[in-house]
């Protein structure tokens, strides 16, 4: 599980049954978690694990491993909300929308990188 310092901070803990990476250019480090610095560092670190990453935000995260990802699992979440932090332009990268969960609070989609 891959998020930038001030996610990791919101949430305040690793997350249970995974191993939670930081990208950090600060040198941040906590307990129980790994920092890395850039999003080619992480390429290197991950290049041989079998195990598939998921990133989980936020926005300059996303920013900085969108190109690196095969797959996108986007939420959209229904409502109107107050933010200043926004998800990517990725339209132009990824395709063939599936919706593989609906609720009725939200849906989640599935793209593949064209």
């Amino acid at each position: 599980l891959i998020m930038g310092r001030k996610t990791f901070e919101s949430i305040g803990r690793p997350l249970p049954g995974r191993e939670t990476i930081i990208l950090s250019r600060s040198g941040y480090t906590a307990t129980g978690t790994r920092t890395v610095e850039s999003p080619a560092r992480l390429v290197e670190i991950l290049g041989n694990d079998k195990r598939i990453p998921f990133i989980c935000g936020g926005a300059e995260i996303y920013r900085q491993t969108l190109d690196l990802c095969s797959d996108l699992y986007l939420t959209q979440v229904k409502g109107v909300f107050d933010g200043d932090a926004f998800f990517p332009e990725f339209e132009n990268h990824f395709k063939d929308a599936e919706a593989v969960l609906h609720h009725e609070q939200f849906t989640v989609f599935h793209y593949h990188h064209s």
